[in-house]
């Protein structure tokens, strides 16, 4: 079997094809299957690092040929809400509003952040867990002896 080169990476033919039928459509059984393995070894191939590797050098000249980047993404996803809303897709419209808005130049969850609990904040609350619960524990007074039950 002779060896593909591509750049540094050297696979045999078979898996150079599975490479290239898997940048088709990102489908490892299809692949697979399209040369010559059996379906469930596709998954097995993605974790060799020449295949990897080789999928990873051909997407990134993809990416570089057709000019994607974070501000393309960004532009693409304004645009995809403002079609969205004009068709009055609200679903459509929300989600990619909210892709723009984990968009890492947008940011705009930032301020979602957890808050961290310090020890003083903990006695706190426990003081005032603990206050509820010894009022809870007195025994009510009951004011309605005069007054009839119904249960």
């Amino acid at each position: 079997m002779i060896p593909i080169r591509l750049n540094d990476i050297s696979l045999p033919a078979k898996e150079a094809n599975f490479v290239v039928e898997y940048i088709k459509d990102f489908a490892p059984r299809r692949a697979a299957e399209a040369s010559g393995y059996a379906p469930d070894t596709g998954y097995h191939l993605l974790d060799k690092p020449g295949v990897s590797a080789a999928i990873d050098h051909i997407i990134h000249q993809r990416l570089e040929a057709n000019q994607i980047d974070a501000d393309w993404l960004l532009t693409e996803m304004v645009d995809n809400h403002m079609i969205a809303r004009q068709q009055g897709n609200i679903s459509a419209s929300n989600t990619a509003l909210s892709m723009v808005g984990k968009h890492k130049r947008v940011d705009a969850f930032a301020a979602d952040k957890i808050k961290v609990s310090t020890d003083a904040d903990v006695i706190d609350r426990l003081a005032a867990a603990r206050k509820r619960l010894a009022d809870s524990q007195q025994p009510e007074i009951d004011d309605t002896e005069d007054q009839p039950s119904f249960f």
